[in-house]
């Protein structure tokens, strides 16, 4: 399998407006955090990190509907005061 890189997975005119909501979603190891790293860390919502404040473990599946609640509170903020926004998560986080 060919290696995957971050460079390659955008057009290179690609421009993501300034602010944006961008929502990272997918598989384990797919590159979703590595590539939020070129975001500044007060722009990105980690459900892990999240998951991290409300149990003490970002790991703890039992901690998610707690940590999607926290972060859909800070994203709401971040919107309301349309502020670039990138969301890092595995899966959908609808409630």
């Amino acid at each position: 399998m060919k290696p995957f890189r971050m460079d390659n997975a955008l057009p290179v005119d690609t421009t993501i407006p300034d602010p944006s909501l961008v929502c990272l979603i997918g598989a384990a190891g797919s590159g979703k955090s590595t590539w939020a790293s070129t975001w500044p860390d007060t722009q990105v919502l980690k459900l892990d990190r999240f998951r991290a404040l409300v149990s003490d473990d970002a790991g703890c599946q039992e901690a998610t509907d707690d940590a999607v609640v926290a972060l859909q509170a800070v994203l709401e903020a971040r919107l309301a005061r349309r502020k670039m926004t990138v969301i890092d998560a595995t899966s959908l986080m609808i409630r």
